[in-house]
């Protein structure tokens, strides 16, 4: 397999190229072996035509497929071999957008591929996290409680975000309904008032004549305004993309929001305490967790913490250095020095689950009550901009 890998030497100094190997571990073991720290590596080679086809099936296969179908392979691989399960899974999912997944799936473990070779082809689908999850199951032969803990992260992970945008939909469908009103207002209404005046001899209030002239202009130039804005989407995206400095900075402002930053917390403690569950030392675990996050922020300062744990520093002193909070750094200092670091990392998974609950718990009436104001505020300046006009006809008439 070819790999893309992006990362910096001791040097400090930017490293980008490509190379071949096995599988991810085998990748990760060379760029460390030539003293690279990794952050980031993605198997290359894709043609643009398949990577939009994958991307097309994601969208199909829906967020709560891959956390089914984790669960279904760690069941079946409790009484049945990896291939026999594929196998069953692939005869159950008929006409179904997952068949082609599956068949492949088949095809590449039948063929004497490793599972997770075999899931690599469908990166954008299954996520390199999972992956990196599976083929540490594999090399272990802990791949069924690896599969069942994939599924319960997947699991949490789409029902935060189902909450997430069903909070948002109240406050979305007000200020809407609020923008709708505006047009109709300013479209049909305010230009009674401007001929009346106009005839009159008087002037419109200047709030008036902003939303009258405002929404003309919107009118006249919908179609060039429409371009402009998804030019500048577009032009968005390709910096924060493409300039590392500014998504570098975006993902750390991301981690001032309180249930992001939990949900990073969560996936990070729950990847660690499985990675060293599963037999891997904790500064290979820190860096694969590293590896793992989508954060360039988070993905430094575990780059950080796993260089000084190299060296032989304190894992509880260096997340206390980094502003981890208190609670969670005190649990770790405690596993740490008691030999029960990984039960102290469930614990803390635990609680930051407990946080992001209480968040999305309380997240409904607080996106309603933003809504509501601003179409509040909405309301107010369509119900001035034509009172004021209303009340003025009484000193032209």
């Amino acid at each position: 397999m070819k790999f893309k890998y992006k990362g910096y030497d001791s040097s400090a100094v930017e490293q980008n190229g490509t190379l071949e190997a096995e599988n991810y571990s085998e990748a990760y073991a060379a760029l460390s072996y030539q003293g690279v720290t990794v952050v980031k590596l993605e198997q290359a080679g894709i043609s643009f035509s398949q990577a939009a086809e994958n991307f097309y099936l994601k969208l199909k296969l829906g967020g709560q497929w891959k956390s089914v179908f984790f669960r279904e392979l760690s069941v079946m691989l409790g009484v049945m071999t990896l291939h026999d399960s594929l196998r069953t899974l692939s005869s159950a999912a008929k006409n179904h957008p997952s068949e082609k997944i599956l068949n492949d799936l088949v095809a590449a473990v039948g063929e004497g591929e490793s599972f997770a070779a075999a899931l690599s082809k469908y990166e954008i689908i299954f996520g390199g996290d999972a992956i990196q999850s599976v083929e540490i199951g594999e090399t272990s032969g802990n791949l069924q409680d690896v599969t069942a803990r994939l599924a319960i992260q997947l699991e949490r992970k789409y029902s935060t975000e189902k909450k997430v945008r069903g909070a948002m939909y109240y406050p979305l469908f007000v200020i809407l309904a609020a923008c709708v009103a505006a047009a109709i207002l300013i479209n049909v209404t305010l230009p009674v008032f401007e001929s009346f005046f106009a005839q009159q001899g008087g002037s419109l209030p200047l709030i008036t004549l902003i939303l009258l002239r405002g929404g003309r202009f919107l009118t006249e130039n919908l179609l060039l305004i429409i371009c402009a804005a998804l030019l500048m989407i577009i032009f968005c995206v390709y910096i924060v993309y493409k300039i590392e400095a500014v998504k570098f900075t975006l993902d750390r402002l991301r981690l001032n929001i309180k249930l992001l930053r939990e949900v990073e917390l969560r996936n990070f403690f729950g990847r660690l305490s499985f990675l060293l569950e599963s037999g891997v030392t904790l500064d290979e675990a820190i860096k694969l967790c590293a590896a793992a996050s989508k954060n360039l922020y988070v993905k430094k300062i575990l780059s950080d913490i796993k260089f000084s744990v190299e060296r032989g520093a304190s894992f509880g002193s260096l997340v206390g250095k980094k502003n981890f909070p208190p609670l969670y750094v005190g649990l770790i200092v405690t596993g740490e020095a008691g030999g029960e670091l990984v039960n102290m990392l469930r614990q803390c998974e635990s609680m930051a689950d407990f946080e992001v609950e209480e968040i999305l718990h309380t997240l409904p009436a607080k996106a309603e009550i933003f809504g509501t104001l601003i179409a509040g505020l909405i309301v107010a300046m369509l119900v001035f901009a034509v009172m004021l006009p209303i009340l003025d006809t009484t000193t032209l008439i």
